[in-house]
């Protein structure tokens, strides 16, 4: 299958915030397309070369008003000659926002619904199936195995082993990819997932598959609400586009980096450690 897609590769990041005495790399998820960038390709990638063999498949996924897992599919769908439906939380009059004009700019079919139906995402998905039969399921946020796949692969982009590589969470898919191909290599790096979003702790009864010394999940940096800026984390943004020329966004790039700045200020490290951060795209908040 012949992808529109680029490359990721690690670079060194060089950032006040974090001083200089510490070896810290990005992976630069973000420049593997403009829309399906980051984890969102990570995830789609094996989902959409299975749909891909039959095209009479429908992908149904679900999403929030503002979820770039939407925005990305949607993309994904167009590009490869996919149908794709999106089960939107919500059904309350208004104008559709940039995100789903976007999803319906790429011939996604967007369903909204009220937010006590969005909790039995299975249910609205067999209701679906009745009357399409090929409906394809993938869950909140790309959700599925073959998610898990990609996911793991991040590790192949890799030119070294790390102490600890760093990743902002929504649904913990990424994570959850992440340390199980960690795991398997018998890696000694842990992974430190930034939740974006408060009390999520279903991230930790996920994660709990797995030996405790390989994962950490951080749940005090959500700053308060998903999805939603403040003065400080405008600032920091601006300030690290101009220090590094690298672009985050703030639901859940930026929590992430000020997260390692945190850390990196109550002396977490070792001199020696080596670090990572990921990039995982996101970038479609920008519009």
């Amino acid at each position: 299958m012949n992808l529109p897609i680029n490359k990721s590769h690690v670079e060194p990041l060089k950032f006040s915030g974090f001083g200089d005495e510490l070896q810290i790399d990005i992976l630069r998820d973000d420049l593997i397309h403009p829309i399906i960038s980051g984890n969102k390709w990570r995830k789609l990638k094996y989902i959409v070369e299975n749909i891909a063999k039959d095209k009479s498949q429908t992908l149904v996924t679900f999403g929030g008003a503002y979820s770039n897992h939407l925005v990305a599919t949607a993309v994904a769908g167009n590009l490869f000659g996919i149908h794709t439906l999106g089960f939107v939380r919500g059904n309350e009059p208004r104008d559709a926002n940039a995100f789903e004009k976007t999803c319906l700019e790429n011939n996604m079919t967007l369903v909204h619904v009220d937010r006590t139906a969005y909790k039995d995402k299975k249910q609205l998905f067999e209701e679906y199936k009745m009357s399409n039969p090929k409906a394809f399921f993938v869950g909140e946020g790309g959700r599925h195995p073959l998610a898990l796949l990609g996911c793991a692969e991040i590790l192949n982009d890799l030119q070294k082993d790390y102490d600890y590589i760093f990743l902002a969470l929504g649904t913990g898919t990424t994570m959850e990819g992440l340390v199980g191909e960690c795991v398997k290599q018998n890696l000694k790096t842990k992974v430190i997932g930034i939740s974006s979003l408060k009390n999520n702790f279903e991230l930790d009864e996920i994660m709990s598959q797995f030996p405790a010394s390989s994962w950490q999940i951080e749940h005090n940096y959500h700053r308060g609400k998903y999805a939603k800026n403040d003065i400080e984390l405008a600032d920091f943004i601006e300030k690290f586009l101009a220090e590094t020329g690298i672009q985050l966004e703030f639901v859940y790039t930026a929590k992430m980096m000020m997260a390692v700045q945190d850390f990196i200020s109550k002396g977490f490290f070792k001199p020696t450690d080596k670090i990572l951060c990921i990039h995982t795209g996101g970038l479609p908040q920008l519009l």
